[in-house]
């Protein structure tokens, strides 16, 4: 699906598909209704992100998985 964010026609789902192979287990997408990006990631419990870019969705992903591998238990 391609849709019109910032002016910019963008392929949502090659965004998706992106993510998911950068981020393996990661549930990535895009909200038509709320013009946002989403994923769930596992981090020692299931989260749900959210953020106005990819590229933004992308860091969320990064700071909740490093805070898990940084851990000691």
């Amino acid at each position: 699906m391609s849709v019109v964010v910032d002016g910019r026609l963008v392929d949502t789902v090659a965004i998706r598909r992106e993510i998911e192979r950068r981020f393996p287990g990661v549930v990535a997408w895009y909200g038509e209704h709320t013009c946002r990006w989403w994923a769930v990631v596992w981090c020692g419990q299931w989260r749900l992100l959210e953020a106005p870019t990819p590229r933004a969705l992308v860091g969320a992903i990064e700071v909740a998985t490093f805070r898990r591998s940084s851990v000691v238990w």
